[in-house]
């Protein structure tokens, strides 16, 4: 155990000592929307979207949480710095119109209210009923509950905590092994139980009652295991290891006693810290290898699909439905990038679906764009059409097409404006074939 220590230290020693001077990049479909740096020394982000469908980070700064309007990513502004005692750690997540932080600085939980964006957001409260200083926080919004992560508190690491009342939490039990990382979902828990070398898996489904055990997944020749995140249909979970060499892990959890090993992946720079899922992909922050897109769509053969790569990348939050992907570095900052692929399809509006292989919507370009950008289509047979853009709401925002055409290639130019002529914000935009028996939806990104 001590071994392991020791060699985690030496890994988180190695990836801050990488320079600013090193120019951050990425692969041809994530683009950098924008750059903040206005402190020092960065650890973790997350990211909030107000009910007007203002989007927000929330990034963490060695003294506080800087929290900035990134609508228009281009024009980002910080909005609010709320101090705390100085740490390198920081973990932040949000529930309702609440913002939850913890250091290792302090056995405390922040709690800033968030409702009076983007005008102000005001510290409201801090929950002191910590044993130890906590690591990390996980929210599970569906049952209400705050799980804390209280590293090397063997036996109580885990806090389960209610936020029936969000700005006043109150603690129903703890229990656990050695926990650095959780994550809740359809009334199971599953815990990274860092130097354990192992995952210890849940039941909270009747929180009156202690959590039981439902299995503890060795890993093979661990290291620390650091963080698990868990598909959307509860079927596959991902871990990492924050050692170095150790793989991201994919995992079948289709049935919770007989958890399998699927495929495993390794950044460039050896070393992992968090992965988050979302849809087809899995969003990891690599450390010096900055962020890893990895495709999961065949769990059995995952790969790395787009990066972005930055000097030491702390965290990674991919959740806005615009597609836009938040980075924290420990060094630069904030980084707000776009990857087509994270943008969520409104509902309502049909994702890439084919029947006739000699039909396609072919990708917009130049993507992203600014002021226009040149859409190509082919038919197979002569066939009513429609092209229409939509914004990510699911409005529809301009006909571009809407005519019978003949078979044939044909190409539309959306110049940012309305079907009223007038210009459009920047952001994430839908654009969808529809012919009879057949559609295609793609999206692409407007800069200002």
């Amino acid at each position: 155990m001590k071994a392991q220590l020791i060699s985690l230290m030496l890994c988180f020693a190695l990836f801050l000592s990488f320079s600013t001077n090193l120019s951050a990049q990425g692969s041809a479909n994530v683009t950098l929307l924008k750059q903040l740096d206005p402190y020092q020394q960065y650890n973790d982000c997350w990211g909030y979207t107000a009910p007007d469908g203002r989007e927000y980070a929330l990034l963490g700064v060695s003294n506080g949480t800087s929290i900035i309007d990134i609508t228009d990513a281009v024009n980002a502004v910080e909005v609010e710095f709320i101090p705390s005692s100085s740490s390198t750690w920081k973990d932040i997540k949000t529930y309702q119109n609440y913002a939850y932080v913890v250091t290792e600085a302090a056995s405390e939980m922040q709690i800033i209210d968030l409702s009076n964006l983007p005008n102000s957001a005001t510290l409201v409260n801090t929950y002191t009923n910590f044993v130890t200083n906590p690591h990390n926080i996980y929210v599970d919004e569906q049952a209400g509950i705050i799980y804390g992560a209280e590293d090397f508190n063997f036996g109580q690491s885990i806090r389960m905590i209610s936020l029936a009342d969000p700005v006043n939490p109150v603690e129903l039990h703890a229990f656990g092994n050695d926990c650095h990382d959780m994550f809740a979902q359809d009334g199971v828990l599953y815990v990274a139980e860092g130097v354990d070398g192992t995952i210890g898996i849940f039941d909270v489904s009747n929180t009156s009652v202690v959590p039981p055990l439902i299995n503890r997944v060795s890993i093979p020749s661990p290291g620390y295991v650091h963080n698990v995140w868990v598909t959307e249909d509860n079927n596959y979970m991902m871990s990492t290891e924050e050692t170095s060499g150790k793989t991201v892990k994919m995992w079948d959890i289709s049935n919770l006693n007989n958890v399998q090993l699927l495929d495993d992946y390794l950044g460039p720079n050896d070393l992992a810290h968090n992965a988050h899922i979302k849809g087809d992909y899995c969003y990891l922050s690599h450390y010096a290898a900055g962020l890893r897109i990895v495709n999961i769509a065949d769990p059995t053969n995952i790969f790395e699909e787009e990066f972005y790569d930055t000097p030491s990348s702390w965290g990674a939050w991919p959740f806005f439905d615009s597609g836009k992907i938040l980075i924290s570095d420990v060094p630069g900052g904030l980084y707000v990038v776009f990857f087509p692929g994270a943008v969520v399809t409104p509902t309502g509006i049909e994702d890439e679906v084919s029947v006739a292989t000699e039909f396609e919507l072919k990708a917009n370009y130049p993507n992203p764009f600014n002021p226009s950008t040149t859409i190509e289509y082919s038919l197979g047979t002569a066939a009513y059409v429609q092209l229409n853009i939509y914004n990510i709401s699911g409005q529809k925002v301009k006909t571009l097409t809407n005519a019978t055409q003949e078979a044939g290639t044909y190409s539309a130019v959306w110049d940012g404006t309305d079907n009223n002529g007038n210009a459009v914000s920047s952001g994430a935009y839908i654009y969808n074939l529809n012919t009879e028996g057949f559609q295609q939806t793609r999206k692409m990104m407007l800069l200002k």
